[in-house]
């Protein structure tokens, strides 16, 4: 009993020292309340994915075709609203960064956002884009990621807009990036209701055939 003790105590304080080699105690994060279905959610998303992010960032997983196509726009529109006529429909989604300035500007490079919301998850993201604050030299700093190198893109609404507003913007920007995380996942939600219903269809056919196979057997 005393060594199952001592095995037990040894994976706990494990455990502990994983949770806080992992960045301490969570925290607790605001919900997106994303809806993959709402496109004008995600052309907003999109616009501001372009004129705020794209500065730093890139989804270099997705063409402009494929974004115009799932959240109904045209090529030409896409072209338009996300690059102002400067790239072509075909292109993936890349930085408009020149190669070694975000070294020699922030000190680092600045993530692909292709599969970020699948590695921290919607409210992460939007929860890190609402998390900015001044501190009392000035200074903006986030309580998600404390010392993070990226500015706050969004000061000029956190600023100026209505608190709604601000929230909506943060907002459209995860709806975005949730759907540039899994394009697919609205087919994949309702194929999955059919593959059920068919399934329970398949569950009542069987039923029924086993009845009838039985039906003068007696037990």
């Amino acid at each position: 009993m005393k060594k199952l003790f001592l095995v037990i105590s040894f994976f706990a304080a494990s455990l502990s020292v994983s949770a806080f080699a992992a960045g301490g105690p969570a925290i607790e994060l605001e919900k997106a309340q994303n809806n993959l279905r709402d496109q004008d959610s995600l052309q907003r998303g999109a616009v501001l994915f372009s004129n705020y992010c794209m500065a730093c960032h890139s989804v270099k997983y997705m063409r402009y075709n494929r974004i115009a196509r799932d959240i109904g726009w045209t090529d030409e529109e896409v072209i338009a609203q996300m690059t102002f006529g400067q790239n072509k429909s075909v292109d993936e989604v890349h930085t408009r960064m020149l190669d070694g300035v975000a070294m020699d500007v922030l000190g680092s490079s600045p993530p692909d956002l292709s599969l970020m919301a699948r590695l921290k998850g919607p409210d992460y993201i939007y929860t890190f884009l609402r998390a900015y604050h001044q501190d009392e030299q000035g200074n903006w700093d986030n309580t998600v990621l404390k010392g993070t190198s990226m500015p706050n893109v969004l000061e000029g609404m956190q600023r100026h807009a209505a608190p709604d507003e601000y929230a909506q913007a943060a907002r459209d920007i995860t709806n975005f990036l949730e759907y540039v995380g899994e394009p697919a996942k609205l087919e994949r939600y309702d194929l999955g209701w059919k593959v059920i219903a068919f399934l329970l269809l398949l569950l009542l056919l069987t039923y029924l055939l086993k009845r009838e196979y039985w039906r003068d057997i007696k037990h």
